[in-house]
C-alpha cells in the first residue's frame, strides 16, 4: 500500500491522512506535556523546581511598603498616647468623685441653713398671737406640701427583688412601687417616703435605666417605704385596697419580698426641695387659700 503524497512528491502529514477525529483520538494531549515539561526542566537550574516566577509590580510595591509605614506609625502612636489615656481616664474619675463630694456638702450646708432659718421664723412668729397663728396654719401647709419633716407611729415595709437563683428571675418595677404608694394613700396615710425620699403632689416614681428614681434620685435595693399614721388602721385598710391586693400576689406568685411591720415611732424628711411659683401679700384679716373652703386650690 503506497503513502499518499502531496503534488511535489512529500508525504502527507498523519492528520491529513487518517482524518482530524481520528487523529485527535489516536494522539493524546499528554504528549504536548510532556514536551511542555522537558522545556521547563531545561530551563531550570538542576535540583529546582520548574515554577514560574511572577514579578511584583513597582505600584504594588510602593502600596505595601506605605501600609507598612503607617501601620508602625500607627502603633508607635498608640503606645505613645496609652499612658497619657490611663492618666487622663485617672484623672476624670478623681475629678468625678471631688464633685460628689462637693454636692454632698453642699446640700449638707443647705439643710443646716434651712434648719437655721426655721428655727428663726419659729421663733419670730411664736413672739405674737398673730405668728403664733400663722406658724400654725404655715405647719399645716408644710405637712400637706411635704416641705416639713414628720415623725410619728406608722407603717415601715421592705419591698425587694425575687430569688435570683432561678430561671426568670423577677424584680420589682417602678409601676410596683408606684401602686404601693398610692395604696397607702387611699389607705390614710398622713406621709409617705420611700428610702428617705419624700412623695409629694410633684414626685415622680418612674424607671431611668436600670434603676427606680424618686425625685430624680436613683434608689437601691431594697425600697423601704415609710408611712405614718394610725399603724393598726393604716395596716388593715391597705391589705384589703388595690395596692395591698397587688403585692400580695406578688409576693406569692413572683415570690418577691413583701414585708410589713407597724412602728411606734417613725420619721419622714422633708421633701428636697421647693420652687416658689407663686406668692401673694397676706393682708391681716384675709383668708388665705387653705381658709376658703370650696375654692380651687
Amino acid at each position: 500500500m503506497s503513502t499518499p503524497r502531496d503534488p511535489s512528491g512529500r508525504p502527507l502529514p498523519p492528520q491529513v491522512t487518517m482524518g482530524l477525529l481520528n487523529y485527535v483520538t489516536a494522539h493524546s494531549l499528554d504528549e504536548d506535556y510532556e514536551v511542555v515539561a522537558a522545556q521547563r526542566r531545561e530551563r531550570s537550574p538542576a535540583g529546582e523546581p520548574a515554577t514560574p516566577r511572577r514579578r511584583l509590580h513597582p505600584l504594588a510595591l510602593v502600596g505595601l511598603l506605605a501600609f507598612g509605614l503607617l501601620v508602625g506609625v500607627a502603633f508607635q502612636q498608640a503606645a505613645r498616647n496609652e499612658p497619657v489615656g490611663e492618666a487622663s481616664r485617672d484623672e476624670l474619675v478623681e475629678q468625678v468623685r471631688d464633685l460628689r463630694r462637693e454636692l454632698a456638702d453642699t446640700r449638707t450646708r443647705t439643710a443646716d441653713l434651712r434648719a437655721d432659718l426655721e428655727a428663726g421664723r419659729t421663733a419670730a412668729l411664736e413672739a405674737s398671737t398673730r405668728g403664733r397663728a400663722l406658724s400654725d396654719r404655715l405647719d399645716r401647709l408644710g405637712t400637706a406640701a411635704g416641705s416639713l419633716a414628720l415623725t410619728g407611729p406608722g407603717l415601715l415595709i421592705t419591698a425587694d427583688d425575687g430569688p435570683t437563683d432561678v430561671a426568670d428571675p423577677q424584680v420589682v418595677l417602678d409601676t410596683d412601687l408606684q401602686i404601693l404608694v398610692n395604696g397607702l394613700w387611699v389607705s390614710g396615710a398622713e406621709a409617705v417616703a420611700v428610702n428617705g425620699q419624700r412623695i409629694t403632689s410633684l414626685s415622680a416614681i418612674r424607671i431611668a435605666g436600670d434603676a427606680i428614681t424618686v425625685n430624680y434620685r436613683s434608689l437601691a435595693r431594697p425600697y423601704v417605704v415609710t408611712a405614718l399614721g394610725d399603724p393598726d388602721d393604716l395596716a388593715a385598710r391597705f391589705v384589703e385596697s388595690a395596692g395591698g391586693t397587688w403585692w400580695l400576689n406578688l409576693k406569692s406568685i413572683y415570690d418577691l419580698t413583701f414585708e410589713m411591720t407597724t412602728e411606734d415611732e417613725l420619721t419622714v424628711p422633708a421633701a428636697p426641695e421647693f420652687a416658689l411659683r407663686h406668692a401673694r401679700e397676706d393682708r391681716p384679716g384675709s383668708a388665705g387659700p387653705a381658709d376658703r373652703a370650696g375654692e380651687p386650690r
